[in-house]
């Protein structure tokens, strides 16, 4: 049987153990798609991002809140009117507490859903200037295969503290 994602395999081979191992604890986590790419890239991974976005879809199917809340909010905010149209077939004060509950559990779900994109947002900010640094300093170093593997090093060291800030 072929491998679906012959890149992404390649790529996974060619890490030693421990790489391939954060990696994959990296993508079991489900760490957002972008700061994964970015993560294979500086391992060497020289794939297209929509192959590794699908490939981890196939491999670590998970429940994606980005799109999950904001379609629960729509259905909140239905249920809020049905319940103001129909607050008249309830007992009195009945309906008014159902709009608060209903109300409360919307405006936490759109603080959720702000928070959960302003925390991306930024930290992809912050890695894709971090994988550009990177980047820069191993084409002004290229062919000194000492400072290379330091910024290799270093490089991971970053990544490692940057992915674990939240």
């Amino acid at each position: 049987m072929a491998e679906a994602f012959p890149e992404v395999a390649g790529f996974l081979a060619s890490l030693d153990h421990d790489q391939r191992e954060r990696f994959m604890a990296d993508c079991e986590g489900r760490e957002p798609p972008y700061q994964l790419w970015l993560y294979a890239c500086a391992l060497g991974y020289e794939g297209s991002f929509e192959q590794l976005e699908a490939w981890l879809d196939e491999r670590f199917p998970q429940l994606n809140c980005r799109r999950v809340l904001p379609a629960e909010a729509v259905k909140l905010e239905r249920d809020i009117e049905l319940v103001r149209l129909e607050s008249s077939d309830m007992k009195p004060g009945e309906g008014a507490r159902t709009v608060a509950s209903l109300s409360k559990e919307l405006r936490g779900h759109l603080t959720e859903v702000d928070r959960m994109g302003r925390s991306i947002d930024r930290r992809g900010l912050v890695l894709a200037g971090a994988d550009r640094l990177l980047r820069e300093l191993e084409a002004m170093f290229d062919g000194n295969e000492e400072v290379l593997k330091s910024l290799s090093e270093a490089f991971e060291l970053v990544w490692s503290s940057v992915k674990d800030e939240r």
